[in-house]
């Protein structure tokens, strides 16, 4: 039984099989790796099927980080419209948006290298960032200083403290843990204050505390 075996139960539409296999490729080999034909392989679609969706690669790709990023999207608003009040709001969010991060952290480092490698749906997505997820993120600290839960210091240099303590350390580990040496001690407990939701949450409490009025 081969991998795509899988896909081909779970989404019998083609379009959607292109797309899971597209990022099941992507995952493990990289979006620069990404060809028509590796794709509609794993998918066991035909090459005109796949022109019928996509029409090109670029427009393949684009699709796929889309359809990769969706669901980060939908958990933030979810978060952002649940019981409670602005600041449980925030950190309901901050932490979907480390939980979605940690998750995807090889599909993260792979879209990072594809635009920094001239890959076009990479590079556009990335240019798009401040009309996604860190408006949301914006808006939510805007209501918790509002509300007088956190200081009124710069939102934006807000945004920027939460997630440089609890996002980004989770791809610089992903990167340094694929290097030959990097020692192994310090990278298992490294792995465990990046990944673990007990040890994000701690630094999330006291980056709250920190930022209290």
């Amino acid at each position: 039984m081969s991998r795509a075996d899988p896909i081909v139960r779970d989404a019998p539409d083609t379009r959607e099989r292109l797309l899971r296999a597209g990022l099941a490729l992507a995952a493990e080999r990289g979006l620069n790796a990404l060809t028509v034909r590796a794709v509609a392989a794993e998918a066991e679609a035909n090459l005109g099927s796949f022109v019928y969706h996509f029409g090109t690669r670029d427009a393949f790709v684009e699709a796929l980080i889309e359809r990769w990023y969706a669901p980060l999207m939908a958990g933030l608003q979810g978060a952002a419209q649940a019981p409670g009040d602005a600041l449980s709001h925030l950190r309901q969010a901050v932490l979907q948006l480390v939980d979605w991060v940690i998750a995807n952290r090889e599909f993260v480092g792979h879209l990072v290298l594809a635009a920094s490698a001239g890959e076009g749906a990479a590079r556009r997505f990335l240019s798009t960032m401040d009309q996604r997820h860190p408006v949301l993120l914006l808006q939510l600290i805007v209501q918790a200083q509002a509300s007088g839960q956190l200081r009124p210091e710069p939102p934006l240099h807000v945004m920027l403290f939460l997630m440089s303590t609890l996002a980004l350390p989770v791809p610089l580990f992903h990167l340094l843990s694929q290097q030959a040496f990097a020692p192994a001690a310090m990278l298992a407990q490294l792995q465990a204050y990046t990944t673990d939701r007990v040890w994000v949450a701690a630094r999330l409490d006291w980056a709250i505390r920190g930022l209290a009025p």
